[in-house]
């Protein structure tokens, strides 16, 4: 199964059609004006459905008031960017020529998102994940609505494990 291991987690996917925006040169001219991405994309082609999944490892992270609003806003602005790009093709904006080439299935009318980071810690900070949920689930609200996105939020690492279909999350 094709798939990339980032911030102590392993994602493996159940075929090809899978891509990162890090290696798609159209994201890649974007990137350096506070331009930002989600990790991996798969495309559930039973489901017309794309997984965009962030990874991140908080075990040493300092988890505060201050750090947790931070770490969400940073979450909230990889997801907005990571479905621009897809808007853009399903659009066929200009830009998109530069986009497409990476994407295994340009998104139709029909296609369906789902928005997940995955996170990396030790028990201690299990509860501070959940909080980041919570906030990350309050401020993309207004994106989900206006795009009909229902799942997404910020899910730890064993519970991904478990939640998380055909066993992508490791």
């Amino acid at each position: 199964m094709p798939g990339f291991a980032e911030s102590n987690i392993t994602l493996n996917f159940p075929d090809n059609n899978y891509f990162r925006f890090s290696t798609c040169k159209g994201y890649i001219a974007l990137k350096g004006n506070n331009f930002k991405e989600m990790d991996a994309c798969w495309y559930d082609q039973a489901n017309n459905t794309y997984w965009l999944i962030e990874l991140k490892d908080y075990t040493k992270a300092t988890l505060d008031t201050l750090t947790i609003n931070k770490k969400t806003w940073d979450i909230v602005k990889k997801a907005i960017d990571s479905l621009c790009m897809f808007l853009s093709s399903k659009h066929a904006y200009p830009y998109s020529g530069k986009i497409n080439p990476g994407l295994p299935f340009i998104p139709n009318s029909d296609t369906q998102f789902k928005i997940f980071t995955v996170v990396h810690c030790d028990n201690s900070k299990k509860q501070d994940v959940q909080l980041i949920h919570n906030y990350f689930r309050t401020r993309f609200k207004p994106y989900a609505d206006l795009f009909g996105i229902i799942h997404y939020g910020v899910i730890e690492h064993s519970k991904a494990i478990q939640e998380i279909p055909f066993n992508i999350v490791q």
